[in-house]
């Protein structure tokens, strides 16, 4: 058994299999990394993607609230609140909404909604009727 466990032996061994067996191994570890780090940028991207949904939306809310208790309500009261009125208050609620959200958010909502304005309008009006 001694013959065959001779350092000459063992180098071939090391050198034919161990040493081609690593670079496997290695490849397949890289590969695991890749895959891995891929799925952690896609979490990070939808988590950053939910921010600025959470982000937008208390900003639609918060704007449509005010301009219905700083402007509609006082409209109503006067019972002057006409179609020109809610356009306008429409078109108040939505500059609001849109400098409360700012820039990065606008752009970052871009990666859930193409046409980020029609989702302004439409969230507008669902807070609208929401408070009514």
């Amino acid at each position: 058994m001694k013959d065959y466990l001779t350092p000459e032996w063992m180098e071939a061994i090391l050198t034919a299999v161990i040493i081609p067996l690593f670079g496997i191994l290695t490849k397949y570890i890289i590969t695991l990394l890749k895959r891995r780090i891929a799925q952690l940028e896609q979490n990070i991207g939808q988590e950053r993607a939910r921010n600025y949904l959470s982000l937008a939306e208390n900003a639609i809310e918060s704007a449509v609230i005010s301009v219905n208790q700083t402007f509609v309500e006082a409209l109503k009261k006067e019972g002057t609140f006409d179609e020109e009125a809610m356009a306008q208050s429409f078109r108040m609620a939505k500059e609001l909404a849109a400098g409360i959200i700012g820039n990065a958010a606008r752009e970052g909502l871009k990666l859930v909604y193409e046409d980020v304005d029609a989702w302004l309008d439409s969230k507008i009006e669902f807070y609208v009727n929401r408070i009514k």
